[in-house]
């Protein structure tokens, strides 16, 4: 599969440094040495908008089968004009008029530091664990079958597809990192992908901070036979829903989390490209967006149900919280939810596994500027005196859920 690298990056690969050699870098270049003297010099190699970062444009091109990053320094202005825009039809239009003429500031050239063939080759025989020792990150793409393993891993600015000699059992979701540690290199050549890696803020060409693989989550959910499921279609789903609910749709899935008279659901449909495309053309803005919607998936039959109200924590769990710091919770891995509130004592939603809760401490906050930027200092200091269940947590609807 191939990724569409846009102008907001969720999850960024940071990868750590290797001891291999890589091609002979060329003494640096000026922008104009490089081509590139505005960032309309870019656009005519890749008309997609760049990388925002407040300050910073980064733009990630080929130019006659070679590689380059291209920086340029983003006016207040002109980023106060685009974070104006309202977002149409043409805004990609107007935000590369608005880009086109600044100046660029640097340029490195990304293929001076990609490995080579040589060094892909020192690779075979080693570990799949030795690979991450290295430095090497697997991505989302891979491939199982009975000629071998095949892995995309990124280093660098740069992916790499990884074949090893022993075969593994399809899974729809592996962790790739556990999969490929005891395995072995039988061959490695460049993917013809860049890693996300070469559009971040803190790129260093030489060499990147770790990155720690993020496998899919996992949760041991109970699922419901579909034979004693009340949800057949997804228009029994839509019909049931009376309280919170979340969905996503994967190339290949359907899932909606929701809640009916008290009890909790994780619902997954399949989905066809036929489906997936029809429901990506509906616009984002169109009124009626969640008619069209539940016309579209509403007759597609019910393939998975998981009981998660079986998963939700006992009165005697929550009661086990009161007495608690806010700082045990954060070691405890919860996280910050939707929002929290300092009128009377203090109370924070804060999730960890499959719900979020809503805690009550016994403290008053006092009044000050800005909350945010120290609001882990505040959670970490207050005492729980009470504790609810708010809802589900996002991760209900994952599409990635291993359960």
């Amino acid at each position: 599969m191939k990724k569409t690298l846009t102008i907001l990056l969720a999850a960024l690969l940071i990868l750590g440094g290797v001891a291999l050699p890589q091609m002979a870098v060329a003494a640096e270049e000026t922008p104009e040495g490089y081509g590139f003297v505005t960032l309309g010099n870019a656009f005519s190699y890749a008309p997609e908008i760049p990388a925002n970062y407040g300050n910073l444009c980064v733009c990630v091109v080929e130019k006659d089968g070679a590689y380059y990053r291209i920086e340029a320094a983003l006016p207040a202005e002109i980023y106060d004009k685009i974070e104006a825009m309202e977002y149409t039809d043409d805004y990609d239009v107007k935000v590369l008029e608005l880009l086109k003429d600044l100046p660029v500031t640097k340029v490195y050239a990304l293929s001076d530091y990609l490995l080579s063939q040589e060094s892909l080759d020192a690779l075979v025989g080693k570990t799949g664990q030795e690979l991450a020792d290295m430095g090497f990150v697997p991505t989302d793409e891979y491939g199982f079958d009975e000629a071998g393993t095949t892995i995309c891993l990124a280093k660098g600015a740069f992916v790499y597809t990884v074949t090893f000699a022993e075969t593994v059992q399809p899974q729809r979701l592996p962790n790739l990192m556990e999969v490929m540690a005891p395995l072995t290199v039988a061959s490695a050549v460049f993917s013809g992908e860049l890693s996300y890696y070469a559009w971040t803020e803190e790129f260093d060409p030489d060499g990147s901070p770790a990155y720690e693989y993020e496998a899919p989550p996992s949760f041991p959910i109970p699922e419901i036979p579909l034979a004693e499921s009340p949800f057949k279609t997804l228009s029994d789903v839509l019909h049931a829903q009376k309280g919170q609910y979340s969905s996503e749709m994967s190339d290949e899935l359907y899932v909606i989390a929701f809640e009916t008279n008290g009890a909790y659901y994780r619902v997954e449909a399949q989905v066809t490209p036929e489906i997936k495309e029809q429901a990506d053309a509906i616009d984002f803005f169109d009124e009626a967006r969640e008619q069209k919607l539940d016309a579209l998936l509403g007759p597609l039959p019910v393939s998975r149900v998981g009981d998660l109200s079986a998963c939700l924590p006992t009165e005697a769990e929550l009661k086990a919280y009161v007495g608690k710091t806010g700082q045990e919770l954060l070691d405890m891995g919860f996280e910050h939810g939707t929002g929290y509130n300092f009128w009377d004592r203090a109370e924070f939603y804060l999730t960890k596994d499959l719900f979020e809760y809503h805690f009550y401490f016994k403290e008053k906050v006092p009044e000050m500027e800005d909350y945010d930027a120290v609001l882990d200092e505040i959670l970490a200091s207050l005492t729980v005196a009470k504790v609810e269940i708010y809802g589900m947590a996002s991760v209900c609807s994952d599409t990635n859920l291993v359960w």
